[in-house]
């Protein structure tokens, strides 16, 4: 009986501790460009959000890590996690050119797959 609690308090921390990790991802608040042909990806798990707002500010998650720190940051989470994913939202009045840089030092640092986040409209 003791092994089974102990187990159900390990699963009790892991869940707590996964869904922190999930809400800190999202702590920067940003306008998403529209868009008609937009779509929302099926599978969201392995997935690294970089947040681009304007002025050149950057996020990963909830750090700011600055345009030139993204690639590092995305070779580290790359190398603890293979097959990573990065999610880049970036607010509407950013300049495309700032944008492209973050998506290519998140190529340059091993991302599998990036994806530029907009919000759906009918």
């Amino acid at each position: 009986m003791a092994p089974m609690i102990d187990m159900v308090f390990l699963l009790l921390v892991f869940f707590m501790c996964v869904s922190s990790l999930a809400q800190a991802e999202k702590l920067v608040p940003v306008t998403l460009p529209e868009s008609t042909e937009s779509k929302v990806p099926e599978d969201l798990s392995q997935r690294m959000t970089i947040t681009v707002l304007p002025g050149g500010e950057v996020h990963a998650g909830a750090v700011a890590v600055g345009a030139s720190g993204i690639e590092e940051v995305v070779r580290r989470a790359a190398t603890a996690r293979p097959g990573l994913r990065v999610h880049v939202r970036a607010a509407q009045d950013v300049p495309f050119g700032e944008i492209k840089t973050v998506l290519q030092a998140c190529a340059r640092g091993g991302a599998v797959e990036v994806i530029y986040a907009t919000h759906q409209v009918d």
